[in-house]
């Protein structure tokens, strides 16, 4: 009767401990992109919150609150000018481009004859439909600014008690001794060197795409390059439709003004060139930092992209660097 007894004991903690397990998985749920922010910017700011922290002789609390101020006016305010920019200029280049299609559409069968004349219609109404289909979509994120100020809002408050208590709540995890604490340092490291490589990759790749893209602007005979490979730039590293933004309105003035070489030569710079040398940009730099071979982190970015949004590009890289870095403390610990 006591095993019995114990029996049902044992079933009933797991029970009750599956439970919780389950209903924190749910109160964290609407959370868990703004906890992973938090991992990605702590550890990219943290260099600089340590730094701050010894220059103010130690003062944790004020050092959080002037790093992530600074994190508000670096990232907060130019993303949300950047949106409404480009909100702004995309409805007004769709409004402004459509009475001009069938016009650049004759300019180019010049170039490229189009044998069949359904497919100049076909051309003209799926730009409408494309184009219903970008202000729907600009409306929705619109409407959920709510959303995104509340997800940063939590990712904000987040930070300032990762860099003010950070360090103690990993030193109550080491005194736990769960984990030994050497590996708890290597993983701690590994994950900082992920993180840094992937901002690495996407930063850089970023430039030379700005910097591609300006090239093209100059030798067309566009007016500043400079400022829109600066743009081009911009919109590479953050998730808001890439450089084509810019590019292909250009290209399709060029065209319209009669400039149809120009203008064709624009779009295939920008398809073939601005617009797929990060697939093959990106790994390399992150692989290049990490000591991965190009194939694993190319599949790690896309395969994580696919799965997680922009999102993805920090997550696939970092999950197999884990995945390699648990597989080979087990292999030692076999061996052992």
């Amino acid at each position: 009767m006591k095993i019995d007894r114990d029996r049902i004991t044992l079933i009933f903690i797991v029970l009750i401990s599956a439970l919780s397990i389950y209903g924190v998985h749910l109160v964290f749920k609407p959370f868990y992109k703004s906890i992973l922010w938090t991992v990605v910017i702590g550890v990219t700011f943290w260099p600089v919150f340590s730094r701050l922290r010894r220059f103010l002789g130690g003062r944790a609390s004020i050092s959080s609150l002037i790093v992530v101020i600074g994190i508000i006016l670096f990232l907060l305010i130019p993303s949300v000018l950047i949106i409404r920019s480009l909100v702004d200029q995309i409805s007004y280049a769709y409004t402004a481009l459509q009475p001009m299609v069938p016009d650049i559409i004759e300019k180019v069968s010049s170039y490229i004859p189009f044998e069949d004349e359904s497919l100049k219609e076909s051309i003209i109404v799926n730009f409408k439909d494309f184009g219903k289909v970008i202000l729907s979509y600009l409306g929705s994120a619109t409407g959920n600014v709510l959303s995104v100020v509340f997800q940063f809002a939590i990712t904000v408050l987040l930070l300032f008690f990762i860099f003010r208590d950070g360090e103690g709540l990993l030193e109550k995890i080491k005194d736990a001794e769960l984990i030994p604490e050497h590996d708890i340092d290597i993983f701690i490291e590994e994950s900082g060197e992920v993180i840094r490589a992937v901002i690495y990759g996407v930063i850089v790749t970023a430039m030379v795409q700005g910097a591609l893209g300006g090239i093209g602007f100059w030798v067309l005979g566009l007016p500043a390059p400079v400022l829109f490979g600066t743009i081009m730039f911009i919109l590479a590293v953050f998730p808001f439709g890439g450089t084509a933004i810019v590019w292909l309105p250009a290209a399709l003035w060029l065209i319209y003004n009669g400039k149809v070489g120009s203008g064709i030569f624009l779009i295939g710079w920008g398809v073939l060139v601005i617009s797929m040398i990060d697939n093959f940009l990106r790994p390399y730099f992150i692989s290049k930092r990490l000591g991965f071979h190009v194939i694993l982190t190319f599949i790690g970015i896309l395969g994580g992209m696919m799965a997680f949004g922009f999102l993805g590009i920090f997550l696939g890289p970092f999950l197999l660097a884990l995945s390699m870095k648990v597989f080979g403390l087990y292999l030692k610990k076999v061996k052992v």
